[in-house]
């Protein structure tokens, strides 16, 4: 029986469709391929933004630390030297009162003996050289001293008004009472050495050893207590126990809550 001519077109046009399907699937296999190519690569390269900006977060978030810590020693280094320059202007004022005494003392004595020198009757026709002598240098020895002593009552009288100076201002910030509702915010934290520094200082009435709560949207969250004050500035511990879950942050509000 002869075949038919219609079986190899059939047979053609099977092999022809199968070719197109196989075809249309490796484009759309090659499509998917190269999206998911491009995602990963989006997503990689997101990642590595990312990346760099919490590096330079937490690069600036040592800088920060690092000048704060810097701040704080420079201010407790400030406080040791001041009260060590107190002992030491002290120390002047002693050793310069003492000097004036001795001097004193000295003047009186040289006065005494030009007194003396004074009274002996030198005869008119035959003056004695050497005892004129000895009365002018008692005399110039005594105004030599008087000088003497003045400068050292001025330099005593300047050392002593600088002690007094420094005194007063450290009973100054001894007595100063914080007003209640004093507020400010929290500048920097430094949670490696437990303390921050807030934007109040002196001129806004801090005193150190003053204790203030730390608060965040109405919420109390810890508490600080001052250790050293500038005039714009001051720094403060954070009191151990008094943060429980949440962490103190720069731009958080401190209130003095009053006694």
């Amino acid at each position: 029986m002869p075949s038919s001519p219609f079986i190899p077109r059939v047979l053609l046009g099977a092999a022809f469709v199968l070719s197109a399907v196989a075809g249309g699937q490796s484009y759309l296999s090659k499509g998917a391929l190269s999206k998911a190519k491009d995602e990963a690569q989006s997503y990689k390269t997101a990642a590595e933004t990312q990346q760099q900006k919490d590096k330079q977060e937490v690069d600036a978030a040592k800088a920060e630390a690092a000048v704060a810590v810097k701040a704080k020693a420079d201010l407790e280094k400030r406080i040791a030297s001041s009260t060590g320059d107190t002992g030491k202007i002290r120390q002047q004022v002693d050793a310069l009162s003492k000097q004036i005494q001795s001097k004193d003392t000295e003047l009186t004595d040289l006065k005494k003996q030009l007194a003396d020198a004074k009274n002996v009757v030198i005869p008119a026709a035959t003056p004695d050289p050497e005892l004129l002598k000895k009365v002018a240098d008692a005399e110039a020895k005594a105004k030599e001293q008087e000088t003497l002593l003045k400068a050292a009552q001025a330099k005593a009288d300047a050392a002593e008004k600088q002690v007094s100076s420094l005194e007063a201002d450290a009973t100054r910030r001894a007595s100063t009472t914080l007003r209640p509702g004093l507020e400010g915010r929290i500048l920097v934290v430094n949670p490696n050495w437990n303390f921050v520094v807030l934007n109040i200082g002196d001129r806004q009435g801090v005193v150190s050893g003053a204790s203030m709560v730390v608060k965040r949207g109405g919420s109390v969250i810890g508490r600080v207590k001052i250790t050293s004050v500038e005039p714009s500035t001051a720094i403060a511990d954070i009191q151990p126990g008094s943060v429980k879950g949440l962490s103190v942050q720069p731009g958080d509000v401190v209130i003095f809550p009053g006694t």
